[in-house]
């Protein structure tokens, strides 16, 4: 009896390995979209920020050269003088406003930079760890491959080996 349940023990590993290959190729197969996906993903975002920081840059650059004019132009005390008489002073505080309205500008924008910077930095690193996942499941599945080849030719062994004493012992039963 216990070479019956050994050769139907074999014969179940060898089915369980081909089972467990059929399922890890499945999801290899889907962690490989998922990967070229990411990968997408990635390039984009670094395209994204590169863009970003080029926005940025230009736009600080924008901001100082209005803030060297706002600062020549008050330094001009006719100019101050003429804004107070004729435009009630209202023209340097529209400057101050705007000056004040792109740094905050600037601000939210290095914050943006900021948070797009770490998003790519954790894109990258689940991109990578997904890598390792999917390097760690193909070799799983070769194992499995291994595995069926080894329990189906050890099933057709044992059955071989075994086949005149499990004649007899299932006629004397």
């Amino acid at each position: 009896m216990m070479k019956v349940f050994g050769l139907i023990f074999s014969v179940l590993l060898a089915v369980t390995s081909v089972g467990g290959y059929v399922i890890l190729d499945a999801k290899i197969l889907a962690g490989e979209k998922q990967i070229s996906d990411g990968q997408k993903q990635l390039k984009a975002g670094q395209t994204a920020l590169k863009e970003g920081k080029a926005k940025l840059a230009d736009g600080k650059m924008q901001l100082a050269e209005g803030k060297s004019e706002y600062k020549k132009a008050y330094d001009n005390k006719l100019m101050v003088l003429a804004d107070t008489l004729f435009n009630s002073g209202e023209g340097f505080e529209d400057g101050r406003q705007q000056i004040a309205d792109g740094d905050q500008q600037v601000a939210q924008g290095e914050d943006k930079i900021s948070a797009g910077e770490e998003k790519l930095a954790a894109g990258k690193l689940q991109l990578n760890w997904g890598k390792t996942q999917l390097e760690t499941a193909k070799q799983v599945r070769t194992g499995c491959v291994l595995g069926a080849f080894f329990f189906g030719l050890l099933s057709i062994f044992l059955a071989i080996l075994w086949r005149r004493p499990l004649a007899q012992l299932l006629k004397n039963r």
